[in-house]
């Protein structure tokens, strides 16, 4: 007598099932598709600008097909603020701006170096200042920019506050985050292109030195604990 299949079933049972593992299996691949393709889109927003950028030269990079990336993304603006959010993203779920991991309570100085070494300083925060100086010529992709990066902000400066162990809600406080913030990003926009490979590390050696000094001083972050 034969035996049957273990896996035999309803051939109408069976058929769903492969039918589901098609499904997950599409879905699985639609999202390492939309992956890759925002890696490769921030990739080149970072090595050749935004304004160089095209949909083949990001398909190449990708792997993928043009039609694959129209068909995750229909327009370009689309993809753009996409490949913005995987950005914003992976930032969120890295230490110390992971919620499920915890905040630590750091001095000024201390925290200059995890904000330089998490967020500007990686190649790829080139790709965001790409994007924050095409939001100024374009309503429609500046706006959901803006929209992506105001949740993002908001959510940075009150863990950072909260790091410092300082008000979330002063004035003082959010004063304070900004210049550290435009300190950081100057020196990103300025290691970009200086021949010293050194020359930001060594700026940012001295901007913590004053940090330093500062919190010696009784004004430093004076009443916004």
């Amino acid at each position: 007598m034969a035996l049957k299949n273990k896996d035999s079933g309803p051939p109408q049972a069976t058929a769903e099932m492969q039918l589901a593992r098609k499904r997950r299996t599409q879905a699985e691949r639609s999202s390492d598709t939309r992956k890759r393709v925002c890696q490769a889109t921030l990739q080149a927003l970072t090595e050749i600008g935004y304004e160089r950028i095209s949909t083949q030269d990001i398909a190449n990079r990708a792997n993928v097909s043009r039609g694959a990336i129209t068909h995750q993304f229909p327009t370009r603006n689309e993809l753009i603020v996409a490949a913005f959010e995987y950005l914003i993203n992976s930032w969120e779920s890295e230490w110390p701006f992971d919620i499920t991991q915890g905040h630590p309570s750091l001095k000024a100085d201390e925290l200059i170096d995890v904000l330089w070494d998490k967020l500007f300083a990686p190649d790829k925060y080139m790709a965001s200042l790409e994007l924050m100086l095409a939001a100024r010529l374009d309503d429609d992709l500046g706006r959901n920019l803006r929209n992506a990066m105001s949740r993002w902000t908001t959510k940075r400066d009150n863990i950072i506050a909260e790091i410092l162990g300082v008000a979330q809600d002063s004035e003082r406080t959010r004063t304070f985050i900004q210049i550290n913030l435009c300190m950081l990003r100057g020196l990103a926009v300025h290691k970009s292109f200086d021949s010293e490979q050194n020359a930001a590390r060594k700026m940012l050696e001295q901007w913590k030195e004053i940090l330093r000094e500062l919190a010696k001083s009784d004004q430093f972050l004076k009443g916004v604990t």
